[in-house]
This record gives C-alpha cells, sequence and structure tokens, in this order.
C-alpha cells in the first residue's frame, strides 16, 4: 500500500486522509490482479500501472517476495514461509508455557508491547467472539436467500475486527492518533453490520429473536470500541501534554 512519511508529528486527520488513500491503492491493485492476474509478467504489470496513479507513494518493491524481509508485513505478498521457517500458532505457546505449572498465567499473558497484545483487550475479544458467533449463525441457521446480505455482515464484522487490531496493536499507543483513526473506522464498520442485521431483521421476522440477541452483541461491542476510542484520545492528550514547554 502507499508508504507514508514520518508520520510522527501527523494528528488523527492525516492518518483518516492515509487510510482513504491506502483502501484506494488497495481497491485499485485487486481490481488489476483480477484483470492481469493470468497472464505473464502480471506484477510487473500491476506495479507500472500503480505507479502511474500513485507515483512516489507506492513501496520500494521489486516483487521477490521470498527474498524480501518485509514479506510477513506486506498485505500483497503471495509467499508462504517453509514449514521449519513458520513460527508455531501463539495457542499453542500458550499450552505449553501453561505445562510447566500452575500460578504462571499473569506472565503467559501478552504484556504491552507484545505484537499480540491486542488480543487481550476485552473489546478485541468481545468483538472476535461476536464474529465467530456470526459465522455459525451464517453456516447453520441462515437460509440460502439470505446469505448474501449476512455475508456483508460478515464482511463489516471482519473489518471492524482488523481495524480494531491495528488500533490497540501492541498496547504502547506510541501513535495514538493512528489509534484514533483506526478506532473511528472500526466503529464505522460495526455501525454498517449493525444497519444491515436491522435489514435482516425485517427481512426474516422468523429469526428476530436470534438476530436481535446478535444485534445486541454488535451495540456492546460497539459500546466497548467507544470506551478504547475515548482511551485513546486520552493517550493523545498526555502526549500532547508532554510536548508542550510547561509538560517537558
Amino acid at each position: 500500500m502507499p508508504q507514508p512519511p514520518d508520520t510522527s508529528h501527523w494528528d488523527e486527520y492525516d492518518w483518516e486522509q492515509y487510510l482513504r488513500e491506502s483502501d484506494r491503492y488497495a481497491a485499485q491493485f485487486f481490481d488489476l490482479l483480477k484483470r492481469f492476474s493470468d497472464l505473464p509478467g502480471a506484477r510487473q504489470l500491476i506495479a507500472t500501472k500503480l505507479g502511474k496513479e500513485f507515483k512516489g507513494k507506492m513501496l520500494n518493491c521489486n516483487f521477490d517476495c521470498e527474498n524480501c524481509e518485509s514479506r510477513q508485513l506486506c498485505e500483497f505478498s503471495n509467499f508462504i514461509a517453509p514449514e521449519d521457517e513458520a513460527e508455531p500458532p501463539y495457542e499453542e505457546e500458550w499450552e505449553e508455557e501453561g505445562a510447566e505449572g500452575e500460578g504462571e498465567e499473569e506472565r503467559q499473558l501478552p504484556q504491552p508491547g507484545d505484537q499480540l497484545f491486542y488480543e487481550t483487550d476485552p473489546g478485541f475479544v468481545m468483538l472476535r467472539q461476536t464474529a465467530i458467533g456470526w459465522c455459525n449463525i451464517y453456516a447453520a441457521i441462515l437460509p440460502p436467500d439470505a446469505r448474501p446480505l449476512g455475508l456483508k455482515i460478515l464482511f463489516h464484522i471482519g473489518r471492524a475486527l482488523a481495524n480494531l487490531a491495528y488500533s490497540i496493536s501492541d498496547g504502547t499507543y506510541q501513535q495514538p492518533a493512528a489509534s484514533i483513526a483506526l478506532a473511528k473506522r472500526s466503529l464505522s464498520q460495526l455501525n454498517l453490520a449493525i444497519g444491515r442485521l436491522a435489514q435482516l431483521i425485517q427481512e426474516k421476522p422468523r429469526l428476530a429473536k436470534l438476530l436481535g440477541a446478535m444485534k445486541g452483541h454488535l451495540l456492546q461491542c460497539q459500546e466497548a470500541i467507544g470506551n478504547h476510542l475515548r482511551r485513546s484520545r486520552g493517550y493523545l492528550q498526555q502526549q500532547q501534554g508532554r510536548s508542550t514547554p510547561d509538560g517537558e
């Protein structure tokens, strides 16, 4: 996606503009990928076409995913590390550590600064559980004619979950303006999911009780993300206070 410049002095509106541009870049990339993926040299062709529109904003990429040091961070890389290089699943690491003895649960949980700290946030946990619940409803209960709308709801919940994970990140909030912008995007996606769910309740009154319960869970997630957004604004105020002459 487009490579941002030095973001240390960005506010939330700078981040919002960058994220919108990133969305546009991703949409253009996947549109070109759909059109040219079967052609020889497709990636270079796509890079050339993207370069004309996003000149000076693209990542410096030679499309050698296998040897790229940044491949794990690149959302467009199709390279999968061999099994002997891949990191073990995080849940398995917890199980192995837990086998050493009881009373160490707190040390096993990610702490601020850990890459997967976002997984401990109550709002993220709640939204992830809600997403799993909606997957079960989609797979086992929704009738075929309701599944297109159900899939759109799942898409919005997934986007909300991804943006929330990036917003929380490692829990250090070194760039709270970015956390605010991403939290607002998470809320926006959740609002869309709730709106489509309300539409589905109207279309499928026989499932109104079940779908209404799911809507209640999404509203609880909305409140939790709102709390996270307020915390992020608090971190931003602290950061701004430290940057003033009186705070030095």
